[in-house]
């Protein structure tokens, strides 16, 4: 009995395994600078929470008081 010394060999042209490889490093960077613009950003929605906390109640108790002394 004979056995054969054959290798599998895939069909891939080498022309799109090296657009696939530029591609997933376009998609890795864009992906990285996606994920550095996250820090920040949700450091200027935590500061836009916290001012809107603050001025949006202060505003309304100075409403409060206005309309106090007007009804007097």
């Amino acid at each position: 009995m004979k056995t054969s010394n054959t290798e599998v060999v895939t069909a891939t042209p080498s022309g799109s395994s090296t657009l696939a490889r530029r591609l997933g490093a376009v998609l890795a960077q864009r992906a990285e600078e996606i994920l550095a613009e996250n820090a920040p950003t949700l450091r200027r929605l935590r500061t836009l929470l916290l001012v809107a906390a603050i001025s949006v109640p202060v505003f309304l108790g100075g409403m409060l008081v206005v309309l106090w002394r007007l009804a007097r």
